[in-house]
């Protein structure tokens, strides 16, 4: 709207309140302003128009700063003649305050940018800040293959970061290869992931582990696509059974002549009870969820004016998102993650460890999700599982482990079921607390009783040692 308002045909269409000219000459309106506010500095002029309001008419400027100052003019002093130009107005305010709060509300973070002029560096003399010694230029240590810089330039971030893909440096390939063959085996081809220098372990495969480095670049470096080859591998597809002959020779599976067999990771855990039961949320982006937590955990460590210093849970779908969008306070990580090894991403992990301790079961069994999710399942068993108990246990079964019970497995999980309903049939009060934990409602497919029942029955294969170990 401006920029038509700029041109001829509406330039006679605007007026300044309360001048001293006629509203039909805005032509002389912007000339009265103009005089007005010589020898003055208007302080929401733009910079560069500035010296030209100040002048006034006699000093002569050049056309293109009149034409914008006509147009700063149009914009912000004139105020249009008639309601047509008017509502044109307001919409060009309304859309400019739109597109300042939708700037606004882009979230903005520090970046890197290079000087003009490089600044030179120097090794101090015994490390005293105003010694310097012998000047030094970027570049990599003599053991790996030079970078890769025209004659007589100084090498910038952009020629390292071309070197470390490039196929003279084969390091950054290997690494990540492993490191995604950890992530699938449990252990790397070289053991020591942290560490493919002199102090490391050698591969166990080093010519496999060439070749998928390889593969892995020319595929133009597509995680998604060596995943699903390692995934569907022989190697990873084999039973995890050793006997014992073969558990002696090979105890950590170095020779993979089994299948791996490792805990999950904590939020694999959580997700995988969240995706039987049904309640999972695959919603994708987004800000960061706050789940289930006991109370007391930020505040000791908040401070007092920091916007994390109390834990608002969140409520609704947000609880049931997958771990990956969990908000993580790194001096108070939640719990399900702290338990089952997460880091706390104070300090760099390339492994995580995996301990065995009571706190885990605790959490599978009493843990607000882990047990909202087991009634979830329940449900799902008593809705989709069929109509006897032995098909529901089937059900559950294969819906957790992807196989069938085996007979002893069906007979013991059958009589768990039997006594369980028992127990509440006794205390249906102690029913309908147990399946009202959490903040999903019971879908009521069942009494409360028998629900119950299968809650618990659910909870039980949640808890598995299979359940929580991939084999």
């Amino acid at each position: 709207t401006v920029q038509e308002a700029g041109g001829v045909a509406c330039w006679d269409a605007f007026a300044v309140s309360g001048a001293s000219v006629l509203a039909t000459d805005p032509a002389a309106s912007f000339l009265a302003w103009r005089k007005a506010q010589t020898g003055k500095t208007p302080g929401d002029v733009p910079g560069e128009l500035k010296d030209v309001l100040k002048d006034g008419l006699e000093k002569q400027h050049e056309p293109q700063l009149v034409d914008k100052l006509k147009h700063f003019y149009l914009a912000y002093v004139a105020r249009p003649i008639n309601e047509d130009l008017s509502a044109k107005r307001r919409a060009w305010q309304t859309a400019k305050a739109v597109r300042l709060a939708a700037e606004d509300a882009v979230i903005g973070t520090l970046i890197f940018r290079d000087l003009p002029t490089p600044r030179e560096s120097f090794v101090m003399v015994r490390g005293q800040y105003d010694k310097p010694g012998d000047k030094v230029e970027p570049g990599v240590p003599a053991v790996f293959p030079p970078l890769n810089t025209p004659a007589e330039t100084r090498a910038t971030r952009l020629d390292l970061a071309r070197w470390l893909v490039s196929p003279e440096q084969p390091l950054t390939a290997r690494v990540q290869v492993n490191r995604l063959w950890q992530q699938i085996f449990g252990v790397g081809l070289v053991k020591t992931s942290y560490d493919f220098g002199s102090q490391g372990e050698m591969p166990s495969h080093p010519e496999l582990l060439d070749a998928l480095a390889i593969q892995f670049r020319e595929s133009g470096w597509n995680v998604k696509q060596f995943v699903r080859l390692l995934v569907t591998s022989a190697a990873f597809r084999q039973r995890s059974y050793v006997s014992p002959e073969l558990l002696k020779r090979d105890p950590e599976n170095r020779l993979y002549a089994r299948g791996p067999r490792f805990r999950l990771d904590a939020e694999q855990i959580r997700d995988n009870v969240l995706f039987v039961s049904g309640l999972i949320n695959l919603e994708m982006g987004g800000h960061g969820v706050k789940t289930y937590q006991p109370p007391n955990i930020w505040e000791p460590v908040g401070y007092a004016d920091s916007n994390t210093r109390y834990y608002l849970q969140d409520h609704g779908p947000a609880l049931y998102r997958r771990s990956l969008y969990a908000f993580l306070k790194r001096t108070a990580p939640p719990p399900f993650m702290s338990n089952f090894d997460g880091p706390n991403r104070e300090q760099f992990c390339t492994r995580r460890e995996r301990s065995n301790t009571p706190l885990q079961a605790l959490q599978l069994m009493n843990d607000v999700q882990h047990f909202e999710a087991a009634r979830a399942l329940a449900e799902r068993a008593i809705r989709e599982g069929g109509s006897t108990p032995s098909d529901r246990v089937a059900f559950l079964y294969r819906t957790v482990l992807s196989r069938r019970p085996e007979a002893e497995e069906a007979q013991l999980v059958g009589q768990a079921y039997e006594t369980q309903l028992k127990l509440f049939q006794a205390e249906p009060d102690a029913a309908a607390k147990a399946i009202r934990v959490g903040e999903s409602a019971p879908k009521n497919v069942a009494p409360d009783v028998e629900t119950a029942a299968w809650t618990l029955v659910a909870n039980l294969i949640l808890n598995l040692d299979e359940t929580v170990t991939r084999n």
